[in-house]
């Protein structure tokens, strides 16, 4: 989706949601105002193909992406997340949908499992759902027919919050601590593994593991919005992937 394409999308998923206050600025009126909408647009990612972390993670796949998390869109997935903007859905699902469909390389979608990563017991008890899950349900309602949600990964275990951890200890957070509570599910699918935010990769590739052990047939993966790296450097800092 070009940038011209990414700002209509974005305008007329807003204008399907009763008006109140731009969740990224405030601004009485649409929950994307349009000059957020705007500046969602100039934040699409430069690249149509697989991004990667830096540093890359060990067998990393690619993950395709469709706006930088900066500025507004971080604004907006905040607000979502854990700002009781659940209105959000539909324009955060919009992009997470235009991810999943570069993620099966252009092919019109079949049989295919959109998989949320899961959410801590924590976290679902202080949001009330899986913010995750409800993108994935919206994405898969915006791709059409072949196109199946579930959310079978479980944490198989407690782990740290993320927030506070670098690249290694994320790494190490998460190893092993995902599992699918119903193999059945994924056993011969084709999965696409789907999150708002791609940060250091670290959930992505222990979820990845998590279904390629319960037998998927392939892992995708596909996000919302790539974090950039915290440093001085300007432009996107994650390189393109192998096609």
């Amino acid at each position: 989706m070009g940038v011209t394409g990414l700002g209509r999308a974005l305008a007329a998923a807003g204008d399907l949601v009763l008006p109140r206050a731009c969740a990224a600025c405030g601004r009485p009126g649409a929950i994307i105002c349009p000059r957020c909408r705007d500046e969602v647009s100039r934040l699409a990612l430069p690249t149509l193909g697989p991004v990667a972390p830096y540093p890359v993670p060990v067998a990393w796949p690619g993950c395709t992406g469709t706006v930088s998390y900066e500025g507004v869109t971080a604004r907006l997935a905040r607000a979502f997340k854990d700002g009781d903007r659940r209105d959000l859905v539909d324009p955060l699902g919009r992009l997470l949908a235009d991810a999943v469909l570069r993620a099966l390389a252009g092919e019109a979608p079949g049989d295919v499992l959109l998989v949320p990563v899961p959410s801590s017991p924590a976290a679902i008890r202080r949001r009330g759902d899986q913010p995750t899950l409800l993108l994935a349900r919206r994405a898969a309602r915006v791709l059409g027919p072949g196109v199946d949600v579930r959310g079978v990964l479980r944490m198989a275990r407690g782990t740290a919050d993320q927030a506070g951890l670098d690249r290694a200890g994320r790494l190490a957070n998460l190893s092993g601590a995902m599992r699918a509570s119903r193999p059945s599910l994924v056993r011969g699918r084709r999965c696409v593994l789907v999150d708002d935010v791609l940060t250091s990769g670290a959930t992505l590739t222990e979820g990845r593991r998590a279904l390629l052990c319960a037998g998927a047939d392939r892992v995708d993966l596909a996000v919302a919005m790539v974090t950039a790296r915290r440093t001085a450097v300007r432009g996107l800092p994650f390189p393109s992937g192998p096609d």
